[in-house]
């Protein structure tokens, strides 16, 4: 009799894991925010319950892992795929996303960050004076996109000769700084681009880490995978984020673009 009560134990166990793993993996998933980037939005320690099903499931890229700690094997990880979702990343959206230049660790083991999305692919990303203009357009500020701070406090102004080397791309050749920013052409999935010595240096990562090929640059003329090229068409699409707490933020002016197979999903409200 106690076996058999036992049994039944292990049982509803077992398939409680089970239920709670796919719910995880493929569903929901709960997240402790870190820091304090997306104040007053969303602060520090706060949970908040991602819907992974929105923008599509990523399937797990890494499927030998446990769902606790970092823990994998990373010899055995499968090609980016991502169940159909119902609705696309929106402008404003506050997503939930693996670090992209976490380049030692496989995708779905890089750290998890939460800002909202303010570019889209396809879209240009311009930052003139601390304003934001997506596609030439100003953004404004209202009750429910706290990004935007008010105008007179604040605020940390930059010259916008000054040369700030932790911005994006990093490049002394191109003198951006978080006040002064682009403009900056956000890479959508078929789009091609011709090469100029200015956006080789904005898309080299995205065309060698994120794309998985060789450039090499010799003589000013460009080689990708050995062959040599005068423009690229890009295989996936790419994002523009920032904190809402924008100067106590670590976003996409200081590390660049978040691509796609690195979303994990939208908070939900």
């Amino acid at each position: 009799m106690l076996s058999n009560s036992l049994n039944k134990i292990m049982r509803v166990a077992f398939w409680s894991i089970i239920i709670w793993l796919f719910i995880r993996i493929f569903v929901f998933q709960i997240f402790n925010v870190p820091t304090f980037s997306m104040n007053n939005t969303l602060k520090e320690g706060d949970y908040i319950l991602v819907n992974k099903l929105a923008y599509g499931t990523r399937i797990p890229i890494t499927p030998l892992s446990l769902p606790i700690g970092n823990t994998y094997i990373d010899w055995i990880q499968i090609p980016y795929l991502r169940i159909p979702g119902f609705t696309n990343v929106a402008h404003n959206d506050i997503i939930v996303f693996n670090f992209p230049l976490e380049d030692d660790l496989p995708i779905d083991h890089r750290q998890e960050y939460v800002k909202r999305c303010i570019g889209l692919p396809g879209d240009t990303v311009l930052i003139k004076k601390g304003i934001v203009f997506v596609n030439n357009k100003k953004i404004t500020e209202s009750e429910n996109i706290l990004y935007l701070l008010d105008e007179q406090k604040n605020r940390l102004l930059i010259d916008s000769s000054v040369y700030s080397p932790a911005v994006f791309p990093n490049s002394s050749n191109i003198k951006w700084n978080a006040d002064n920013f682009g403009s900056l052409y956000i890479p959508k999935k078929g789009e091609t681009i011709s090469f100029t010595k200015e956006n080789i240096i904005l898309y080299k990562r995205v065309i060698e880490k994120y794309e998985n090929n060789i450039l090499n640059l010799k003589n000013d003329s460009v080689f990708i995978n050995n062959q040599y090229c005068i423009n690229y068409t890009f295989k996936m699409n790419y994002y523009f984020t920032l904190g809402d707490n924008r100067y106590n933020s670590i976003d996409s002016r200081f590390w660049g673009f978040v691509p796609e197979d690195h979303l994990i999903g939208r908070v939900s409200d």
